[in-house]
């Protein structure tokens, strides 16, 4: 695949998968590391987005809700799915 006909699809999946990849790591590192700042620190996560909420008109009841869980090693993972696809054509 050349670099210039990879498709959004392609590089949103692989990003994608670098994040999931690093949230396996950071799950992986919370098992094995013992108790301290490095553990902490590597565990430490922020949620952006919206809660569930709930719509009801009634006849119809509608709930919504997105969260993303973004981690540090979530973030590296994301980043080192870039490298690959930045210098691995």
């Amino acid at each position: 695949m050349n670099s210039n006909n990879r498709t959004f699809k392609f590089v949103f999946l692989i990003l994608f998968f670098g994040v999931i990849i690093g949230t396996v790591l950071s799950m992986l590192l919370g098992f094995m590391l013992p108790d301290g700042v490095v553990k902490d620190f590597f565990l430490m996560y922020q949620d952006m987005g919206w809660q569930r909420t709930t719509l009801n008109l009634g006849v119809v009841k509608i709930t919504t809700g997105f969260v993303f869980s973004i981690s540090v090693c979530s973030i590296m993972g994301l980043f080192t799915a870039w490298y690959f696809l930045r210098y691995f054509r």
